[in-house]
């Protein structure tokens, strides 16, 4: 074990969940405010749960704890550390000291075996005696040993991992009279304000038990697999891999990740969701990997301005930027400007909805892509392939501006100037605060479209943005390359 999953300025602390106290509003108002808030209260029509809850009553949870607690397990963690060498140049400057032999040996060489390090964190049994943690807690684990609540320790052995998710799956070596399996819950019924709670090792401290409530739901951090619940609790080192239980003592969701700039508790925690976690785990356990499905598609969000370009009703669906060459999407007739809606019976939001909805497919399935091109609505097929570790991905590169030759043509309203490079139309510059550098173009990005038409000079692509605003339209498409690594979309507002 190296580290823990890190996101943005996490500070390096990632571990399960260690769930603070609810904290809930009190009855003691005072005489007005009584008046005043009763009447409101009287009103409302929440379970009884839920009206105790308001007025600071949790239900009892020492029933559902001492059903789960013996299922949730410290796994501790042994890993070779890297071998530390010291630097000499020159000839020893405390020769003929007593010092001498403190600063021996060539240069570079080893400075000697270093003590393993060692970490800890939770997992939980599930189904078959397998048990569940975070890939963050067991990667580089020479020596796993996990122990259970009743005292008993034994030696553990790796089935798999899926570092995108980070989830890693272990089994007992020699393992009898096992903790009965937590049964998995429904993730995608977890509502904010759900009240949920963990059992898990915060700081080696195993059988911690801690409460509180779903915060929200679908948090994209960094990864590209990301659909985390956000819960108002601290995450503590030792927690990572625990499970997130709801009130029916199921497991929706698998502790990961914290948000903590210092490294204290901002009491802002993140869960794999169980919906999630199950399949992953299934897979691991079947066949020691995870197999995802690849459409061979670069996509980006379509944001209010590019709705606005292409007259959609709202900014819902995945912009396909580039289509890798012979891949599924690219066989099932996919473009570049396609915007899709859905996939198979999967409604597509956002660009983590695609993301997760072909991953989730297996290899050989053929789905419905609805898109939308040249503003109608269309249904294509596409069979799904597997995707694999060397499996293109189109990426945009760091800009180098391209060179240019005679004059810039000012588009005024758009913040930009197009210039010519051989036979191509290139962003020559780019006004401070404008339209054009709020949507992220640069200069020496080379124009590729103006909403259908393909310019072949600057006063072509002017004329096409002249229509554009002519047509009443709000924003103008535009699709661009970088350094001839990425095209990506972008919608462009009329300066106002």
């Amino acid at each position: 074990m190296n580290r823990g999953v890190v996101v943005g300025a996490f500070g390096g602390l990632v571990a399960g969940v260690s769930l603070g106290a609810l904290a809930l509003a009190s009855p003691a108002f005072s005489h007005n405010s009584a008046s005043v808030i009763a009447p409101a209260a009287a009103q409302l029509t929440l379970p009884a749960m839920a009206q105790q809850a308001r007025w600071g009553t949790l239900p009892n949870l020492a029933d559902l704890v001492e059903a789960a607690s013996p299922s949730v397990v410290q796994i501790e963690v042994r890993s070779q550390a890297r071998a530390q060498t010291m630097r000499q140049f020159g000839p020893n400057p405390f020769q003929g000291t007593p010092f001498e032999d403190f600063f021996q040996g060539a240069p570079g060489a080893p400075q000697g075996e270093m003590p393993d390090q060692r970490g800890s964190g939770s997992g939980f049994f599930v189904e078959g005696g397998y048990i569940v943690t975070n890939n963050h807690v067991v990667e580089d684990a020479s020596k796993m040993t996990v122990a259970l609540s009743d005292g008993r320790r034994f030696d553990a052995e790796l089935v798999g991992t899926d570092p995108k998710t980070d989830l890693a799956v272990i089994k007992l070596v020699n393992g009898k009279d096992l903790p009965r399996p937590l049964p998995w819950g429904d993730s995608s019924k977890a509502r904010p304000g759900d009240s949920v709670f963990a059992v898990g090792a915060p700081f080696g401290l195993s059988n911690t038990v801690t409460a509180g409530i779903v915060s929200a739901r679908g948090r994209n951090l960094s990864g590209q697999y990301d659909d985390f619940i956000q819960v108002d609790a601290p995450i503590n080192r030792g927690n990572s891999g625990g499970p997130l239980l709801d009130y029916s003592g199921a497991v929706i969701g698998v502790n990961s990740q914290i948000f903590s700039p210092s490294g204290g508790n901002v009491v802002i925690g993140f869960s794999i969701p169980s919906d999630q976690a199950r399949g992953i785990v299934q897979q691991i356990v079947q066949n020691g990997s995870v197999q995802r499905g690849w459409l061979g598609v670069a996509i980006a969000p379509v944001t209010p301005e590019i709705a606005s370009s292409l007259k959609l009703s709202a900014a819902k669906g995945a912009m396909v930027n580039q289509v890798t060459d012979d891949s599924p999407a690219s066989r099932a007739g996919v473009r570049e400007g396609d915007v899709i809606l859905s996939f198979g019976d999967r409604p597509i939001a956002s660009v983590q909805d695609l993301t997760r909805a072909v991953a989730d497919t297996k290899a050989g399935t053929t789905r419905d892509l609805r898109i939308v091109r040249d503003g109608r609505e269309q249904t294509l097929k596409v069979s799904i392939a597997a995707l694999k570790d060397d499996a293109p991905r189109p990426t945009l590169a760091a800009n180098t501006p391209n060179a240019t030759r005679g004059g810039g043509l000012e588009m005024a309203d758009l913040g930009l100037t197009l210039g010519v490079n051989g036979s191509d139309v290139v962003v020559t510059a780019v006004r401070v605060n404008s339209p054009a550098a709020d949507a992220g173009i640069r200069q020496g990005d080379k124009l590729v479209r103006v909403n259908q038409s393909t310019p072949a000079s600057p006063e072509a692509a002017k004329k096409a943005v002249d229509d554009a605003k002519k047509a009443n339209s709000e924003a103008v498409l535009l699709q661009l390359e970088r350094q001839g690594v990425g095209k990506y979309f972008v919608g462009v507002p009329f300066k106002g």
